[in-house]
């Protein structure tokens, strides 16, 4: 610490009347990186139902994670159900036939009994009985038989005991037929657990680190999974139930296979075990829109059952034991209703007249039928543009108790919006901020979501619920970063960001206090300060010509696949213009053009031809983080040798950037780029009943910041700090557990207290009422 660095000052005062949400932290839990099966899935066989299809990924088939050894076949005649009807045969006439499962990358076992499952059907009467082995490299770790003493061409469901003596890490489960045929399905492999003696559903560690969290509610089952990739891809929760050979399977959304082994009843016990309210989301009768042809409608015919199936999930999850879904519940093993409050009905999606009209028709059944379920509606992808503001207007429009804002946003744009909510009208609709996170897994991004965070309680009178996501990512199996937690077979691996989550959680309030706080200027982050213009073409190459900028001439230029770029000077005291024809030589998509410094400084990107050759973006990228500040725009895709004429005029005005992009002489994106400040130093503070005040301290700088809190009490006032806290704002890193501890530091003293605020750090401070 320097003698210039300024102190900082908090004058910790009374509550302000306004509430703070009881619900306003919960989790997302979505089955995206593995999060479902190879994850909290407790069962460590892949593919055991031999579903896995090329639909879900290319390559993928019925035999992908296993082994097949001798006569093999796969069939799908005579199934154990329709609904999974793959399954294998082996013929053991000559030789043993066995296939060998590896799990996700091997399977990780610990000490103690395992219960193997699996449907059997002899194919004759030599097939006397299977031979069952765990196994290591060469290694058998344990072994048993499964007599088939069934009738032959039945099928049958077997189950036996495995015990292990010690934990073992990539094993495999074998399965060998040495006489005879039959048919194989069904395979699933559960450690027991010692306290019930029934196989585990979850995986312990995982649902540990998840109750750690201390959520109100947990969202489910998606995001994109819910609507899913077109009408026939649609996640349907009447499908998820019942036994798990009778459950109607998936390909994911995020590109592998859905076993929905973990489906809704499982994700009702899994909100009980958390004390969690479920807050389940629903296609709004809409496809995603991401599809060639864009989002697709139920069609009206088809809409009554539909309609008729949300209904049912509220009856399902809140309905006594003498209603139809209520006693399907019951038979299932759990007569108590789940207490449902909350039902989300679409996701991100496009504002069209088939939405409006799909909505509104669920959304009336649900006020008729269930007026005690507050429904939380959608307003797009972004926290900007067409689509957010066309989604509230229509929310109003329909008098919704809640919009679904997402921002997957910079550390920048959080530091900017400290302040979004300040101004939301308080007559509603009221906010669940269902996805957002800042980019990245460094503690620079943790400590702005920490200030968004701030932001958010300082406003829960609005802001009524909000989740991060992603929620889980497998290690080595992810489609999405950053994430909240990673995790490996034997490891889980939470992120700073999750740290900032469980300390919002555990340190909640009942009240939003007053403060006032000196010492915590924020820093305007303009106009980037190297000008130049950069040509790049990643992933493709591109002719560049008839080049002009700021009306100087530059030659022709090639540009290559591998992210090489040209820099050309330009930008003048207030205005830029670029000007170029592009033709793309080879490849798959566009070009870019970038103002500003290189890599990892201040700059903005034109991107042309993105998300599959359909889009244009303009984006601002700070500290090597970046993100789009308008689009995406649909764009006529570029095509291989075809010219394409660009203009780009950058533009200062009062203190902001306004950027303009021509393509082929069109006007395609015309964008003011805000001068508002960062705030890096945020402190946000609530009550307890009690009297606790609880204080919330972001420090995004590189300075250490003494502090001063003054209260109302007079005499001793104690309190403890805890601290999130790293040298560095990119320390953390995807895949990785945040790698510092995390401090406790106790204060004392009459009527204020004093302390050091770390450099680059969260603290939450908890004084409890003298």
């Amino acid at each position: 610490m320097t003698p210039h660095t300024p102190a900082l000052h908090i004058a910790l005062g009374e509550p302000t009347g306004r509430r703070a949400s009881p619900d306003l932290w919960g989790i997302f839990l979505e089955d995206i990186n593995d999060a479902l099966d190879g994850g909290l899935n407790a069962d460590v066989v892949q593919n055991g139902q031999f579903e896995y299809s090329p639909e879900d990924r290319p390559g993928w088939g019925p035999l992908t994670a296993w082994t097949a050894q001798g006569s093999v076949t796969v069939r799908s005649a005579d199934p154990v159900d329709p609904a999974t009807a793959t399954h294998v045969r082996l013929h053991g006439e000559r030789t043993a036939a066995s296939i060998t499962n590896h799990g996700y990358d091997g399977m990780t076992l610990g000490a103690g009994p395992h219960l193997l499952e699996l449907a059997l059907r002899r194919v004759d009467e030599a097939a006397a009985s299977l031979t069952v082995r765990l196994t290591r490299g060469d290694r058998e770790i344990a072994r048993t038989s499964l007599a088939l003493d069934a009738p032959a061409r039945e099928w049958t469901f077997l189950q036996t005991r495995l015990e292990l003596p010690a934990d073992v890490e990539d094993a495999a489960l074998a399965l060998e037929l040495a006489r005879g045929t039959a048919d194989l399905d069904v395979v699933s492999l559960r450690p027991i657990d010692p306290g019930t003696g029934r196989p585990r559903t979850f995986r312990p560690d995982l649902v540990a680190a998840l109750a750690e969290l201390k959520p109100s509610f947990v969202r489910f089952p998606g995001g994109c999974v819910a609507h899913g990739l077109g009408l026939e891809n649609m996640y349907h929760w009447k499908t998820t139930l019942g036994p798990r050979h009778e459950r109607r399977h998936l390909r994911n959304t995020w590109g592998y296979h859905q076993s929905m082994s973990i489906g809704y009843l499982e994700y009702f016990l899994l909100c009980e075990q958390l004390g969690a309210t479920p807050m389940p989301i629903v296609p709004a009768g809409v496809c995603c829109q991401n599809l060639p042809g864009g989002p697709r409608a139920i069609p009206q015919d088809e809409m009554p059952e539909y309609i008729r199936d949300v209904l049912d999930l509220v009856e399902f999850a809140n309905g006594g034991a003498e209603t139809r879904w209520g006693a399907v519940r019951t038979a299932l093993g759990h007569p108590e209703p789940f207490g449902l409050r909350y039902l989300g009905v679409g996701n991100e999606d496009q504002i069209t007249a088939d939405f409006r009209d799909r909505f509104h028709q669920i959304h009336a059944a649900l006020r008729a039928e269930h007026p005690e379920i507050t429904v939380i509606g959608t307003a797009g992808p972004n926290p900007f543009g067409t689509d957010f503001e066309d989604g509230w207007t229509f929310a109003r429009e329909e008098d919704v108790a809640i919009v679904d804002e997402h921002g997957y946003r910079t550390p920048h744009w959080f530091h900017q919006n400290t302040r979004r909510f300040d101004t939301y009208d308080r007559s509603g609709p009221a906010v669940y901020v269902g996805e957002y996170a800042a980019r990245t897994s460094r503690l620079r991004s943790a400590l702005a979501e920490a200030a968004g965070m701030i932001g958010m309680e300082r406003n829960s009178d609005v802001v009524r619920l909000a989740s991060y996501a992603p929620l889980l990512a497998r290690v080595g199996h992810t489609q999405w970063t950053p994430d909240l937690i990673y995790f490996t077979d034997t490891e889980v691996r939470p992120s700073a960001s999750y740290h900032v989550q469980r300390m919002f959680s555990h340190a909640r309030g009942e009240h939003v206090c007053g403060l006032e706080v000196t010492g915590a200027a924020p820093r305007v982050r303009g106009v980037p300060d190297a000008r130049s213009v950069r040509l790049r073409s990643p992933g493709n190459r591109v002719r560049w010509s008839e080049i002009a900028v700021d009306g100087i001439t530059h030659p022709d230029q090639v540009t290559a696949a591998d992210g090489e770029e040209i820099a050309l000077p330009g930008w003048g005291a207030d205005a830029c213009e670029i000007s170029v024809q592009l033709t793309r030589i080879e490849g798959a998509q566009g070009a870019e053009i970038h103002l500003g410094g290189p890599a990892g400084t201040t700059h903005y990107t034109v991107q042309l031809g993105g998300w599959q050759n359909r889009t244009s973006v303009v984006g601002r990228s700070d500290d090597g983080i970046g993100d789009e500040i308008d689009g995406p725009t649909p764009l006529r895709g570029f095509a291989t040798g075809v010219p394409r004429h660009v203009r780009v005029r950058a533009e200062l005005v009062a203190g902001s950037v306004r950027l303009r992009v021509w393509i082929d002489g069109e006007l395609a994106h015309d964008v003011q780029d805000r001068g508002d400040p960062d705030e890096l130093v945020v402190v946000g503070a609530v009550a307890r009943e009690d009297g606790t005040r609880i204080l919330k301290v972001v420090n995004a700088t590189a300075q250490q910041r003494p502090l001063e809190i003054t209260t109302s009490w007079d005499g001793p006032v104690t309190g403890t700090a805890e601290i999130l806290a790293g040298p560095d704002p990119d320390e953390g890193a995807p895949f990785e557990a945040w790698p510092h501890p995390i401090g406790v530091e106790s204060l004392h003293g009459r009527g204020r207290l004093e302390m050091a605020v770390p450099a680059w750090s969260f603290s939450v401070i908890t004084l409890p009422a003298p």
